[in-house]
């Protein structure tokens, strides 16, 4: 029998696009992401749960702490100085600040904190809109 257990998280967020890429979305923009994070495992523990919901707020704070009210941009943008002499948020990433790419972030941090002997992190989600996202699995 294998289990899957959800949970799921939202933050806000501006990005842009400009690595080989043309379009509106080259504009900084923001957006109220949705993130979904879906854990597998086969054995429960004694308390006949694959993980505790309260242990999932780790991710949330992760979240809040590095992408939550920041501008996600490409390392070469040409605008990380003018964000970072502001003060404002900022989150560097190594490639075009997609959902594909929020998504691969997400997953290595979820990885991280819950992937052990007994639990498997199966996917995580992420939506920048009600209609569009993306899906990643490790």
């Amino acid at each position: 029998m294998k289990y899957v257990v959800t949970k799921e998280f939202r933050f806000e967020a501006a990005h842009r696009l400009l690595k080989h890429y043309s379009g509106k979305c080259t504009n900084n923009h923001g957006h109220s992401w949705l993130v979904r994070l879906h854990l597998e495992g086969e054995n429960l523990d004694e308390k006949d749960m694959l993980i505790d919901f309260q242990e999932l707020k780790a991710l949330k704070v992760w979240i809040d702490d590095q992408l939550d009210h920041a501008s996600l941009l490409w390392e070469q943008d040409p605008m990380l100085d003018y964000i970072k002499s502001s003060g404002q948020r900022l989150y560097v990433t190594v490639k075009n600040p997609t959902s594909e790419h929020i998504a691969e972030v997400i997953l290595k941090e979820a990885i991280r904190l819950f992937e052990n002997s007994r639990i498997r992190v199966k996917c995580i989600e992420v939506n920048e809109t009600c209609t569009t996202g993306a899906k990643i699995y490790p």
